[in-house]
């Protein structure tokens, strides 16, 4: 994909900076923990996980280049791989959003609002949502700050560009498939479906599956997820035999799987967390993030 020149100069001097951490023993060295031990839901399969860094995070919006205050790891056929760079900033909510990034003006953040949740076992989960009304509409509490963010793919290629808040080719990598060349509805919708076969979900699909009591619809997550657990490698066989007719049976036959899944997440829901993971799929499966 051909870059600008200010695009260029950021994606070298992030991964520069990125260069010393080739791996998750080098992160946590180098002082980042991922952020599902602080609590935060962290299975996005358009995202990876997310390594932070709070020395790395300034409460300006100003940050330097060469202290990313995440590093994003993704599973690659079973290893954990790196695969980008967050920079971010802990702001008052009341601040402004930054403008660019380095040399590059055009450069765009997105917002994160880190909003506390009690849940049924009594454990406090903190969710990550796009604003204070947001939160206090499920029940939370939001926190006085907000974090924004920016995305820097150094290692991966991202169809919806360099500073994509999503990467839908991520899933696909992982599984040593070769991503599709857009990243269409039904590509996306396939790509989540494959993110379940390897743990990565959505994040409100993850804290509905928390709060379920009812088991037999747990049985039925781990029923449907094992059958596209079974249906990669076909996937695979077809992708590398480059068997177009083949892939697309066994890619509508996930889909119909992910389908399946999302219905029971739905089942699960309770009304407010219903409608927030339908919003949730919707725009992941419509909207280009190209924050």
């Amino acid at each position: 994909m051909h870059h600008g020149p200010a695009v260029e100069r950021v994606l070298a001097a992030a991964r520069n900076a990125v260069a010393p951490i080739s791996d998750t023993a080098a992160a946590r060295a180098a002082g980042y923990r991922p952020i599902e031990e602080l609590g935060i839901p962290d299975r996005n399969p358009f995202q990876g996980q997310h390594w932070f860094s709070r020395a790395r995070s300034d409460t300006l919006p100003d940050v330097s280049l060469d202290a990313p205050s995440f590093v994003m790891f993704s599973p690659v056929n079973g290893t954990l791989r790196r695969i980008a760079v967050a920079y971010a900033a802990r702001l008052r909510l009341e601040s402004p959003t930054p403008e660019g990034l380095g040399s590059d003006s055009s450069a765009m953040w997105h917002v994160h609002v880190l909003c506390h949740f009690s849940s049924p076992s009594g454990r406090p989960i903190v969710d990550q949502v796009p604003d204070t009304a947001v939160c206090r509409t499920r029940g939370g509490e939001p926190q006085p700050r907000k974090t924004v963010m920016i995305h820097v793919w150094t290692d991966v290629t991202n169809p919806e560009g360099v500073y994509g808040h999503d990467n839908p080719a991520l899933p696909f990598i992982a599984l040593g498939l070769t991503p599709p060349e857009t990243s269409a509805r039904a590509a996306r919708e396939l790509a989540l479906a494959l993110g379940e076969s390897y743990g990565a979900r959505l994040e409100n699909g993850y804290l509905i599956e928390q709060a379920n009591g009812n088991p037999a619809l747990a049985d039925s997550l781990r029923r449907h997820r094992a059958a596209i657990s079974a249906l990669v490698p076909e996937l695979q066989r077809a992708d590398r035999a480059h068997d177009t007719p083949g892939y697309d049976r066994v890619a509508a036959r996930i889909r119909a799987e992910g389908r399946t899944i999302e219905r029971t997440y739905e089942r699960m829901a309770k009304p407010a967390a219903l409608a927030d993971l339908q919003r949730q799929y919707e725009s992941i499966l419509t909207m280009s993030m190209m924050h």
